[in-house]
């Protein structure tokens, strides 16, 4: 089992799969307690020993960064999911708020917000995308600020642009 709390760049050494890996990012509602995390950590890794696509093994990794991203990676070269076998992972991830009565308001799923950071070594922010794009026009959130990127679709992207400043993010499009 591995937590990661350190920095984003060590974070993205734990993975042994192949850059071309697919990948599917979820950022939690609230940052997640280190035992949370390690409960997290661990109901995904007994989740990804078991993934099959149509009774195949998949090669599958998931990692909880800094208590705040969830990431699911599998190799597609050996055996590419399937749709059941990425339903079973969403179900995997909707399983997480019955681990412990701590998790029940714990939700990776809702996409309309911005982990954010002015800095690489202060905390992460997670901002409602409207608020984040207010302070943005207000001038309170720089093309400095940097901002992690859930579009990204491969291991190689996640560990090569998952964290970007904001100036070179999708969202400096929206202005």
């Amino acid at each position: 089992m591995r937590y990661d709390e350190g920095p984003w760049e060590d974070a993205m050494k734990g993975w042994t799969l192949d850059d071309s890996a697919r990948v599917w990012v979820h950022v939690a509602n609230r940052r997640m307690t280190k035992d949370e995390a390690c409960k997290v950590q661990l109901h995904l890794d007994q989740f990804v020993a078991g993934w099959q696509a149509h009774g195949a093994a998949l090669t599958a990794q998931a990692l909880v960064v800094n208590g705040w991203m969830v990431v699911l990676a599998v190799d597609e070269r050996p055996q590419q999911p399937t749709g059941c076998s990425i339903d079973a992972s969403v179900s995997a991830l909707k399983q997480i708020a019955s681990l412990h009565p701590s998790m029940v308001d714990l939700d990776v799923f809702d996409r309309m917000a911005v982990l954010h950071r002015p800095t690489s070594d202060t905390p992460w922010r997670r901002t409602p995308l409207s608020t984040f794009w207010a302070q943005r026009k207000a001038g309170l959130v720089d093309d400095a600020e940097q901002v992690f990127d859930t579009t990204v679709s491969t291991l190689g992207e996640l560990k090569t642009r998952g964290v970007v400043p904001m100036g070179t993010s999708w969202h400096a499009e929206m202005w």
